[in-house]
């Protein structure tokens, strides 16, 4: 049983509404994934402070558990990518139905996937943040590596 002109609208609305909201949750997530990062940075600064009793198992804890976060951030953006790329996908497949490509039009008015690849910030933001996290431990290690390696090192035994 096909679907009536109305019913196919209507339907069509519903996923440009879907679209909508989806975007929404992808921006909200992203919004508390960089507020959690700008945290983390102040947090990390706050640990190292130069007083000479910096805890290396509190900062490689910290600059641990902040990476896994951008690990985390990362995999929600490209399933994001993946939801919304179906979503536009399926909203394509009800515009050939009513015989107008909104859309569509508009996506290769904007320059299409060219266009869509200049936006890639969002998506380089939690390489950024774990590039930077990893200069901070170097900095910041810079003259206690070897304490360190032998801390970690015992703990490794330890686990062994």
């Amino acid at each position: 049983m096909g679907l009536d002109t109305t019913q196919t609208l209507e339907l069509y609305r519903l996923l440009v509404e879907e679209v909508r909201d989806a975007r929404r949750a992808r921006r909200e997530l992203s919004n508390i994934f960089l507020s959690l990062n700008i945290a983390g940075v102040g947090g990390l600064g706050f640990i190292a402070r130069d007083d000479g009793a910096l805890n290396p198992a509190l900062l490689l804890w910290c600059a641990v558990a902040l990476v896994l976060m951008c690990i985390i951030w990362g995999t929600s953006n490209r399933y994001y990518t993946k939801v919304l790329k179906a979503k536009y996908e399926v909203i394509g497949k009800y515009e050939e139905r009513l015989g107008e490509h909104p859309l569509r039009e508009e996506y290769l008015a904007t320059g299409g996937v060219k266009a869509m690849r200049a936006f890639t910030l969002e998506r380089a933001m939690p390489a950024l943040f774990v590039v930077g996290y990893l200069a901070f431990l170097v900095v910041q290690w810079s003259d206690r590596l070897a304490p360190v390696w032998q801390w970690l090192q015992g703990r490794i035994n330890t686990l062994l």
